[in-house]
């Protein structure tokens, strides 16, 4: 695995901040969609997955300062225990993998990931429902937790079920922020235990920390004001795009 520089690695954790903290507070999702694969045309996988982590763990604590109890609480109790071991599994699957190999990994999971976004906003697929029964959310928990640890991409799961269940926005957002943020401390051990972190690169990430709380102001700001359609389009467009890129390389 070739170092990136540090222009590059600085310029990345700049524009990875924005997005991130845009992202969690805007649609509370979609960063494993767009920003994963995105990145890791440019940089090692490795990398790209430590990098995010990190700031996605800085970004939990704003998520959930705006979103604070508005979550789910029956929720939560179905999906975080099958999540925080479908993180466990992926991580113990990323081990050992070469670049191109989790690249072309991470490429598979996007891709595969924005075709089901695409088949659930005209209503053909549906991920659970108002009265799916509990052993949905919890197989649904696992497949999620796997999803993140590969690719930061828990959310394309989570979300969906959630819009299913008939939620509010702020209560799809508040619900999958708390899970998030209690797993994304179990994905960062995980990283940390397979080699995917790095002092420099933690110092990084603390230093985006500003550029993550701009994001954040402006996804809250525009939450209920964004054309989700669209907006859900615009990203599925990049991830396939992203994915395509990586898997054709």
């Amino acid at each position: 695995m070739t170092e990136p520089s540090f222009v590059a690695l600085a310029s990345a954790a700049s524009i990875a901040a924005l997005v991130v903290g845009f992202l969690k507070t805007s649609v509370g999702g979609g960063i494993g969609l767009v920003l994963t694969p995105v990145l890791s045309l440019f940089l090692p996988a490795q990398v790209v997955l430590g990098l995010t982590a990190i700031q996605l763990n800085l970004s939990d604590p704003i998520t959930l300062r705006y979103y604070w109890r508005q979550w789910d609480p029956r929720q939560l109790r179905l999906l975080l225990p099958t999540l925080l071991l479908g993180i466990l599994v992926g991580g113990w699957g990323l081990a050992g993998l070469s670049d191109a190999t989790l690249k072309k990994t991470i490429g598979l999971v996007a891709f595969s990931g924005a075709l089901v976004q695409l088949a659930i906003l005209p209503g053909w697929l549906r991920l659970g429902g108002r009265h799916s029964h509990w052993s949905v959310a919890s197989v649904l928990g696992l497949v999620a937790g796997g999803a993140s640890a590969v690719a930061h991409s828990g959310g394309i799961v989570i979300g969906p079920y959630l819009v299913g269940l008939g939620l509010s926005n702020a209560a799809v957002v508040a619900t999958s922020a708390a899970l998030v943020a209690v797993s994304n401390v179990l994905k960062l051990i995980t990283y940390w235990g397979i080699g995917f972190l790095s002092w420099p690169l933690v110092a990084l990430s603390l230093l985006s920390t500003p550029v993550i709380y701009l994001g954040a102001w402006l996804g809250y700001g525009l939450n209920r004001w964004i054309p989700r359609t669209w907006f859900a389009l615009t990203l599925i467009g990049i991830a396939l795009l992203g994915s395509l890129r990586l898997l054709l390389a």
